[in-house]
């Protein structure tokens, strides 16, 4: 089988609903989805399917039983299938689990000090999948979910770069629509955000309702108008998170992947906030097309201003600095707070460290939810 239009690894809760969304819509005629969990897979695959059906839409949908971490296998199957787009949404942990599964005074350290002191267990997979792309040698686009403000700043500068990741700013994006328009009063349609910021300002809505001390930089227009200085801002975030707090949000997230994946296939430039875009840090306004990534001016901040502004919003994560090789520079707080709750050093991983990093992490934090 050739030609697959998109194939996403990963069978959890945002792989799973990308490729519910994706079995709906005309542009999608084929779908591979992979997990390490075969039956997963397959069940994620055969439950897309009957209910794209439930739709009058009737799609290939194809679950494989393949590790990530064997780039071999993994080249095998990208190979096998040759799709036009990679929705990477595979990870060894995920903040759910974390949230569920910790203490609850140790996963507040956790937020606290920097979620960026897991990114190596974010990172590995994608790492594989990278070199597994280029051992097929196919031009495929890849988008990525795994705290890509991060994450893609290293794979940009260790093979087949992502165009973009997904989430993060884009969900603030849309919060901030429909914010706007609730209290206008007018459709979200109307209203169009330009938001530059890093991953921990979303989060730290999330968790309190506040940017967390991170700075951010956006302007809202309607109908082509800027009303950025009537909206209180901040405000209109805090009153969205409130409302989002007690659920789970990964279909949100999987829509802003299924958005990334769809203007990839159409190649046609569409409108979306990017995180990680082209290997910058932070999430910006971006159009995507296929082959490349034009990241949008925002009017107030230029792009140096808003490096600095998604770097601020970096170390309020956990990360000081990703160097020009990829390697990983953790805060001093960050990095304690690992070794104290975790047994594990990330003060500093260089790529080839990554792996055996990632799996150490994994290890510590399933004997520490065991306990």
């Amino acid at each position: 089988m050739t030609g697959t239009d998109v194939l996403v690894t990963g069978a959890g809760a945002v792989g799973g609903y990308a490729v519910e969304f994706l079995a709906r819509r005309p542009e999608v005629r084929s779908i591979v989805i992979l997990d390490r969990d075969g039956d997963r897979a397959t069940g994620v695959a055969w439950r897309a399917t009957l209910g794209a059906l439930q739709e009058g839409k009737h799609v290939s949908i194809n679950g494989v039983a393949v590790d990530l971490a064997d780039r071999d296998a993994t080249a095998e199957v990208i190979a096998r299938f040759a799709p036009r787009v990679i929705f990477h949404a595979a990870t060894l942990i995920t903040v759910p689990e974390m949230a569920r599964g910790l203490p609850p005074d140790d996963f507040a350290r956790v937020r606290a000090s920097g979620m960026a002191g897991f990114l190596a267990a974010h990172l590995v997979l994608g790492l594989s999948v990278q070199a597994a792309i280029a051992e097929t040698s196919l031009n495929t686009s890849l988008i990525t979910a795994p705290f890509p403000d991060f994450a893609n700043q290293v794979l940009a500068r260790t093979g087949h770069a992502p165009l973009t990741g997904i989430g993060n700013v884009d969900n603030m994006a849309a919060e901030l629509q429909a914010a706007v328009a609730r209290k206008l009063g007018i459709s979200a349609l109307s209203v169009q955000p330009l938001i530059v910021a890093h991953h921990s300002v979303a989060e730290w809505f999330q968790r309190s309702g506040s940017a967390g001390a991170a700075p951010w930089h956006a302007r809202v227009s309607v109908d082509g108008v800027d009303i950025s200085e009537q909206l209180d801002l901040d405000g209109l975030m805090a009153e969205s998170s409130a409302r989002i707090r007690p659920v789970p949000q990964e279909s949100r997230t999987a829509a802003s992947g299924v958005k990334a994946v769809l203007a990839a296939l159409r190649d046609d430039g569409t409108f979306l906030h990017g995180a990680g875009p082209a290997g910058l840090p932070g999430g910006w306004p971006i159009r995507l097309w296929a082959d490349r990534v034009e990241v949008l001016p925002v009017p107030g901040i230029d792009r140096q201003a808003g490096i600095e502004t998604a770097l601020a919003g970096q170390r309020k994560g956990g990360i000081e600095q990703i160097e020009e090789d990829g390697t990983l520079i953790a805060t001093e707080t960050c990095a304690a707070m690992m070794s104290d709750l975790f047994g594990v050093d990330v003060s500093r991983i260089t790529p080839a460290e990554i792996p055996e990093t990632a799996m150490a992490l994994r290890r510590a934090l399933s004997a520490r939810i065991a306990a």
